[in-house]
């Protein structure tokens, strides 16, 4: 029996005016379809309708699943997105692998980013603890310990 590989692509949806895109699992396959007509004609069509599938469709980010045969002419179609159902937005590629478990490992470690940059950047303190509870949520006790309130900082610089 001959094993079929894939290929996993996380992919982050940014839209032009900066709101949240909202389109759903179809919407997102059809619009790839029509561009994988359009650009290949019936050969690359069939060649992804048989592959690919929508496995993940977070706030901003999809997993998608192509065999590895139509992984080229996937790659071709992303460049070429310029809306899904009717909202206009770009599809950047942040991760292909070879397994799921792959793409939740650098989704996990780029929201993990994400969230220590905004911590750097937060000025109040309640922004900063639930900053560090959606961190400590991500990762354990891999993050910071103990942020000091401001009320701290200026007792510490007086001493």
């Amino acid at each position: 029996m001959v094993k079929i590989k894939n290929r996993y692509y996380v992919i982050r949806m940014i839209t032009n005016d900066g709101s949240q895109p909202t389109p759903h699992k179809p919407l997102i396959f059809r619009e790839l379809m029509k561009l994988a007509a359009e650009m290949f004609g019936d050969f690359g069509y069939s060649i992804l309708k048989m592959s690919l599938s929508v496995r993940v469709l977070d706030e901003d980010v999809i997993v998608l699943r192509v065999a590895e045969g139509g992984n080229k002419y996937f790659g071709a179609i992303l460049p070429c997105v310029h809306k899904i159902d009717k909202q206009p937005m770009v599809l950047q590629t942040i991760f292909i692998g070879r397994s799921m478990r792959s793409c939740e490992k650098r989704l996990i470690k780029i929201r993990q980013d994400e969230l220590h940059s905004a911590l750097k950047q937060c000025t109040t303190t309640e922004t900063r603890i639930q900053i560090l509870g959606a961190i400590k949520d991500i990762c354990g006790n891999c993050g910071p310990t103990r942020i000091f309130s401001d009320v701290q900082r200026k007792d510490q610089s007086n001493s």
